[in-house]
């Protein structure tokens, strides 16, 4: 029974992931991005005055080192930019390009609204058929799983 249980839930979140990540990269495709890029955009252009990787990082619950690539690689493409005249940055002297703070460059800030479209447009799709009463229960449940997995050690 709890074999069941565990099967369906972990089948299902896989699922949902594999979706999900299949999307990311079949609509960002179309931006010339990555679907990996897609988390790293949506967060800078909710915050506007820039984020740093580490805090990007613990966003998107990535280690540090994936969220480092991507921004490098989204740095060279012209999306974003590290803040170098940071006053936190500039006295850290060596390694300090990785601690400025990143931000989108004009550029950058397009494709964010290109991807904000296709974002809201997905989610229209994906969620027609539920009602906001349902969705608004079922991120509940799932914050509720994982504020008690989080706790299992």
């Amino acid at each position: 029974m709890a074999n069941d249980r565990f099967e369906n839930f972990v089948g299902l979140v896989y699922a949902l992931n594999k979706e999900v990540g299949r999307i990311k990269t079949q609509k960002m495709e179309s931006l010339g991005l990555c679907g990996t890029d897609t988390m790293v955009l949506y967060y800078l252009a909710h915050s506007p005055e820039g984020l740093h990787e580490a805090d990007i990082a613990r966003l998107m619950r990535q280690d540090r080192a994936a969220v480092t690539r991507i921004v490098s690689r989204l740095e060279k493409s012209g999306l974003v930019e590290r803040d170098l005249t940071d006053d936190a940055t500039a006295s850290a002297g060596r390694g300090s390009r990785y601690r400025a703070p990143v931000t989108l460059t004009a550029r950058g800030r397009e494709a964010a609204l290109e991807m904000d479209r296709i974002i809201d447009d997905v989610v229209e799709r994906a969620s027609a058929d539920i009602t906001p009463e349902e969705r608004r229960r079922c991120y509940g449940w799932l914050k509720q799983v994982l504020k008690s997995l989080e706790k299992i050690e």
